[in-house]
């Protein structure tokens, strides 16, 4: 009689799953996962089966068009796809494909996209889903860049509608954190994505100007909409000579025109502009930002984004073309240098002091970070699977 012996070896079984045992289980199948959040690098498994069946529908709702969709069937594997690149070639993403997205989306409602077939796809052993956040680091949104590049070959956007230069209504947001948690009235600390997105259109990104730009693939909007590109406020207290304990002083902001002159706007977002903050009743106004720093500035409801501080000089003299009275005799100031700049200069605008304190109120200066420094995280707010189960190779 020969000798049993069990083997304990780690031979891989590579037996095709139509050859295994598998167990009959017939079933349409719906598999949903709702509201959690991706962080950057990182990649979620919505499905991973050992199972023959057929795939009908795989539909993604997220904050951010730039969330990329992994199919594995059997041997086959999609490219990364993106709504943001399916948006980008619309007549000819959903013939090579099967992925349509939905034109029209915005954070607060999301950015749909739909692998649906025209016939259910067939699988005999494996079927992967897996949704994957590459875009990348960068400490450039609301600040200045020309020029931008996306990870691996994600898409990369036409414009870089992330920087700086621009007005948003407040009321727009519903994500916009203070980060010394100052109570700024009319700014919301809240965690919901975004109710329309951070978008400032006519930044032509400059890498498709260039034959560095040939063979990427293109992207409408831009990856830093919704979480990846939420702002961090920092006020700025701005200080300076009170005339007394206690009494109000209004500090006046005032925008000038680009320094280019109004005749290069056409030249944005290569530009510059000079934005001055004086005390009217005399005080030398100090300030703790500095160059490299982004700027924002709060007037009521609206908030404006001009970019990255280049320079900041004291004790200057308010224009004359600048003045209420057309003098020069304000003395004093901050001047506060930033690219790109507001296209339009905004109207002037009043910050109050009592004493050396900032009077936070409805208005406020200070610099700002965002979420897409280190993590631009993508929120899902819905992702669902469409299958019919036929046989199971789980055991």
């Amino acid at each position: 009689m020969a000798d049993e012996f069990v083997f304990m070896g780690s031979v891989k079984d590579n037996a095709p799953y139509v050859t295994q045992k598998g167990r009959v289980d017939k079933r349409m199948i719906r598999t949903i996962q709702e509201n959690f959040s991706i962080n950057s690098g990182e990649e979620f498994v919505l499905l991973d089966a050992k199972e023959r069946g057929d795939l009908y529908e795989i539909r993604i709702v997220s904050d951010n068009p730039y969330l990329e969709v992994f199919i594995e069937i059997d041997e086959w594997r999609n490219d990364n796809s993106s709504a943001a690149e399916i948006l980008a070639q619309p007549e000819t993403g959903r013939l090579l494909s099967n992925f349509q997205a939905i034109d029209g989306g915005h954070p607060g409602k999301g950015y749909t996209l739909i692998y649906n077939p025209d016939l259910p796809e067939d699988y005999d052993g494996r079927v992967r889903v897996i949704l994957r956040n590459r875009i990348k680091p960068n400490k450039n949104v609301l600040g200045s860049e020309r020029v931008y590049t996306s990870r691996g070959d994600l898409a990369t956007p036409t414009e870089l509608g992330y920087i700086g230069g621009f007005m948003a209504n407040l009321d727009s947001f519903a994500n916009i954190s203070v980060q010394n948690n100052e109570d700024v009235a009319g700014m919301s600390i809240a965690t919901n994505p975004y109710v329309d997105p951070l978008l400032n259109p006519g930044a032509a990104n400059e890498i498709f100007t260039s034959a560095r730009g040939l063979g990427i693939t293109k992207g409408v909007l831009h990856p830093y909409i919704g979480l990846a590109g939420r702002p961090i406020l920092s006020i700025d207290n701005t200080d300076g000579e009170a005339a007394s304990s206690g009494t109000t002083q209004d500090v006046h902001v005032f925008f000038d025109k680009p320094t280019d002159g109004p005749s290069k706007r056409a030249n944005w977002p290569q530009v510059e502009q000079d934005i001055y903050v004086v005390d009217f009743l005399g005080g030398t106004l100090s300030t703790d930002l500095t160059a490299g720093d982004r700027l924002y500035l709060k007037d009521g409801s609206r908030l404006y984004f001009p970019g990255v501080i280049g320079a900041v000089a004291t004790n200057q003299t308010l224009p004359a073309r600048l003045a209420k009275n057309a003098s020069s005799t304000y003395s004093g100031a901050l001047k506060i240098t930033v690219s790109p700049g507001m296209r339009t200069e905004p109207p002037p605008f009043i910050l109050s002091r009592t004493g050396s304190t900032l009077n936070l109120g409805s208005n406020s200066m200070g610099s700002l970070t965002t979420a897409a420094d280190t993590n631009p995280e993508v929120y899902v707010y819905r992702a669902e699977v469409k299958r019919l189960k036929r046989v199971s190779y789980d055991g």
